[in-house]
């Protein structure tokens, strides 16, 4: 069924529409012009379009931001519809008070709770910590926060609280070990379709505007998106190539040395002059001019230093909590030694994901809720903080693993 919100996206997409064409845009048949005219009227009521022979968006501030709602749904594959109910909001306002909350701290029909939190859980908003009871822990993400101004109202979320989450880890890691034992197919299954949702977070978070729907049928069908330059689909396709490589070296057991990592920024940046060299020029993070990064004279040094603590690391027992720590502080370190001249960031994650992965810790995926948590521990951040970063990758650990053992 056509909603108002649909036909509000194809007015403003279109730019100027005769309201009997909307339907046609949206491929629906005639009989659906009489829903899809009480819907633009609806709009008009509302002050979000106008009316002549064509109909417009109004542009102002409101239809501004509720364009932008929408198309972050789009970009993301979220359901906008179910996003912007009242309803939804009203959940999230209250689940947003409570780091980790349950229908009684809600307070709406079990059933309508469970389509809540399943809806965003899979948009990688929301964490399930356990199932009995259902408790979750909302995400701290600017698209929450800008869905409830849209509605008037504001979030106040929870404080944060610092701890380990090792011993949930584990027991997800003993379930995931089971599971490929059994349903190895499925396991490996359900990672390779995780594998164009890490290269959509990790190039998203660079700024290449492939949509998730964009980059999952470029990854997973070939299929090539129409109107995007050349430049971001080899860039996607680059960087799939050196997460192949790296899934294959993880599974393989293959040792970080300076010559594979310069290989993965060769292949993930074959696209830039300079690729799989080191810089010879100091360089600054855009728009962050409190992160420092290493001078150009020293990063062979640095390199070196990191390679070594990392042969350290590699020479002893790792448990769980210690693999975490270390390849934490490896992504947070190579970040700041900055070798490259473009592309430090997707190959810090490219190399946190070999050292997580060649010890049997199944992480492929950013979830878009930890976005901004990321963004404010690493490149926007003002001030190192690996104690936090660490607790954070602790939870995306956890996330990812639950989110396996689901399939």
């Amino acid at each position: 069924m056509v909603s108002k919100y649909d036909v509000f996206y194809v007015i403003a997409s279109e730019g100027e529409i005769r309201p009997k064409d909307i339907a046609e845009a949206m491929n629906k048949p005639e009989s659906e012009y009489k829903a899809i005219f009480n819907h633009v009227m609806s709009l008009e009521k509302e002050g979000y379009v106008r009316r002549n022979r064509t109909v417009k968006v109004v542009l102002d501030s409101e239809s501004k931001k509720l364009f932008g709602l929408i198309s972050f749904c789009m970009k993301n594959r979220i359901n906008y519809n179910l996003m912007l109910k009242k309803t939804m909001v009203g959940f999230i306002l209250k689940a947003a008070r409570k780091e980790f909350f349950t229908n009684k701290d809600v307070g709406i029909h079990p059933q309508t709770f469970s389509l809540y939190v399943s809806a965003l859980s899979k948009y990688g908003l929301l964490l399930v910590m356990s199932k009995k009871p259902l408790k979750c822990k909302l995400l701290r993400h600017h698209f929450l926060t800008e869905l409830a101004g849209f509605f008037g109202k504001k979030i106040e979320f929870y404080t944060d609280v610092k701890r380990s989450l090792i011993p949930e880890i584990e027991k997800e890691l003993r379930k995931y070990r089971r599971n490929l034992r059994i349903e190895y197919t499925a396991v490996e299954d359900k990672e390779r379709n995780k594998e164009a949702d890490y290269i959509y977070s990790s190039l998203n978070l660079e700024g290449n505007p492939l949509t998730l729907p964009e980059t999952q049928k470029l990854i997973l069908e070939n299929i090539v998106p129409e109107k995007r330059k050349l430049e971001h689909i080899q860039e996607t396709t680059n960087y799939r190539k050196a997460v192949d490589l790296m899934m294959g070296n993880a599974k393989k057991k293959v040792k970080l040395d300076l010559g594979l990592i310069l290989e993965y920024h060769k292949i993930a940046m074959s696209h830039i002059f300079g690729a799989g060299n080191i810089r010879k020029h100091n360089v600054r993070i855009k728009f962050n001019p409190d992160f420092k990064t290493c001078d150009w004279n020293l990063v062979p040094l640095k390199l070196g230093e990191l390679l070594e603590k990392y042969r350290e690391f590699e020479s002893r027992k790792g448990y769980t909590a210690d693999i975490i720590r270390f390849a934490s502080f490896f992504h947070n370190e190579f970040q700041r030694i900055h070798p490259f001249t473009d592309g430090n960031s997707r190959i810090s994650r490219l190399l946190m994901l070999h050292i997580f992965r060649s010890h049997g810790i199944p992480v492929l995926d950013l979830p878009l809720g930890y976005f901004d948590m990321y963004l404010n521990l690493t490149k926007r951040s003002t001030k190192r903080d690996d104690e936090s970063f660490n607790y954070l990758v602790e939870e995306i650990i956890l996330m990812n693993l639950k989110g396996i053992n689901r399939t």
